[in-house]
C-alpha cells in the first residue's frame, strides 16, 4: 500500500495546529493569564507619568454600534479648565489602538515647560470600547462601531460644539463621528490618522501578522516588554518614559488584544470617499517622520480631500506626536481652537 503524501498546505495546517496547541497549553498552565481590567486600571494609574490622574469617572450610556442599542459603561477622565469662566469650548480626546485615554496625560496637564490643554478649557479623554480599562462586552469591533461610540459619548457627557481630537485609529473614529453627527462638533483635529486604503508597502510587519495570521487573536499570550519595545521603537526618536510599560499592560489583557485584531482587519478605507463631505473646521496635524502613515501619502491626502483643511507638520516627530512633543502639540491645538472660536 503506497504511503500517504503530504501537501505543503497540509503541512502548514499541521504546523498551525501545533502552534495553537502549544499556546493553549501555555495559557492553561497559568503562565500567561490575561490581566484583568481592574488590575490593568490600577497598574496604569500607578505609572509615574499618570500621577496627575487620581481616578477615572464612569457613567452608564446607551449606544447603537451598528447592531442595535446596547447598554454600555463610559470610562473617562475630566479635567476642568484652570481658566474658570474664561474657558473656551471643551475638548474631547480620542486615543488610537492599542492606546488608552492615558496617552493624553501630559498633553492635558502640561509640565514645568508648558501649560497643557486644561489651562484654557475643559478637557475630556474617553476610553473607547475595546480598549484600555473599558469593559470588553461589545465584540466584534469595527471602526464604525467605535465612531458611533464616540457620538454616544459626546451625548452622554452633555457636550455641545466640542473640539474633537483623534490620534491614529482614533483619528478615523472621530472623522467618522463628525460625518455621522456634524451638529455635535465645533472642530476636528486628526493626528496621524487612519482612514484611507493602505498601500501594500505601508503595512508594518506586526500589522501584516494581525491581519493575516489565523492565530493572531491569541497573540496576547506572547506579549512581552521586549516585543513592545521592538514595535514602538520605529515610531519615536526616543521612546518617552513609561510608554513601553503602558502598552505592555494594555496588550496583556486578552479582550484588548482581540479588539486590536478586529480593528486591524477592518482597516480598509471604507468611508474615504466621504471625507469631502466633512463640514467642520479641520486641522491635520502630522508627524513628519511617521512611518505608519507617511505624510506625503496620507497626511497630505487628508488635507486635500477635506474642504478647507489646514495641514501642519511636526518635523522629525513620529506616529505619536502628542506623546513625543506634547508641548508643541498643545500650543498648535490651542492656536487652532482660538481661530475657530473667533470666527
Amino acid at each position: 500500500m503506497p504511503k500517504p503524501t503530504w501537501t505543503s498546505r497540509t503541512k502548514a495546517l499541521l504546523a498551525t495546529a501545533g502552534v495553537a496547541l502549544s499556546l493553549g497549553l501555555m495559557a492553561l498552565l497559568g503562565g500567561c493569564a490575561s490581566l484583568s481590567k481592574p488590575s490593568l486600571e490600577r497598574a496604569l494609574l500607578e505609572l509615574p507619568k499618570n500621577a496627575q490622574i487620581s481616578e477615572l469617572a464612569r457613567i452608564a450610556m446607551s449606544a447603537d454600534l451598528g447592531r442595535g442599542p446596547q447598554d454600555l459603561e463610559l470610562v473617562y477622565a475630566h479635567v476642568p479648565s484652570r481658566a474658570g469662566e474664561r474657558a473656551g469650548s471643551p475638548v474631547l480626546l480620542v486615543h488610537g489602538t492599542p492606546s488608552t485615554l492615558f496617552t493624553w496625560t501630559e498633553l492635558i496637564h502640561g509640565n514645568e515647560s508648558f501649560r497643557g490643554l486644561a489651562a484654557e478649557r475643559d478637557v475630556y479623554a474617553i476610553e473607547v470600547i475595546g480598549h484600555g480599562v473599558a469593559p470588553g462586552r461589545a465584540a466584534p469591533y469595527s471602526f464604525e462601531g467605535c465612531a458611533r461610540f464616540v457620538n454616544a459619548a459626546i451625548e452622554a457627557l452633555g457636550l455641545e460644539q466640542v473640539h474633537l481630537v483623534g490620534s491614529s485609529y482614533g483619528g478615523e473614529f472621530v472623522w467618522r463621528a463628525a460625518l455621522n453627527r456634524p451638529d455635535q462638533i465645533a472642530s476636528l483635529v486628526l493626528l496621524d490618522s487612519s482612514g484611507y486604503e493602505r498601500r501594500e508597502q505601508d503595512w508594518l510587519p506586526e500589522e501584516v501578522e494581525m491581519r493575516d495570521n489565523p492565530l493572531a487573536k491569541i497573540g496576547w499570550i506572547l506579549n512581552s516588554r521586549e516585543r513592545i519595545t521592538t514595535a514602538l521603537a520605529p515610531h519615536f526618536a526616543e521612546i518617552p518614559p513609561d510608554r513601553v510599560e503602558e502598552f505592555y499592560l494594555v496588550c496583556a489583557n486578552a479582550a484588548n488584544w482581540k479588539a486590536m485584531i478586529d480593528l486591524a482587519r477592518d482597516e480598509n478605507g471604507e468611508r474615504e470617499g466621504e471625507l469631502a463631505q466633512l463640514s467642520v473646521p479641520t486641522l491635520v496635524l502630522w508627524g513628519g517622520a511617521d512611518i505608519a502613515y507617511p505624510l506625503e501619502v496620507y497626511g497630505q491626502r487628508f488635507a486635500q480631500d477635506i474642504p478647507d483643511a489646514r495641514l501642519e507638520v511636526l518635523d522629525g516627530a513620529g506616529h505619536y506626536p502628542h506623546e513625543e512633543r506634547p508641548g508643541e502639540v498643545s500650543e498648535r491645538l490651542e492656536t487652532f481652537f482660538a481661530v475657530v472660536e473667533n470666527r
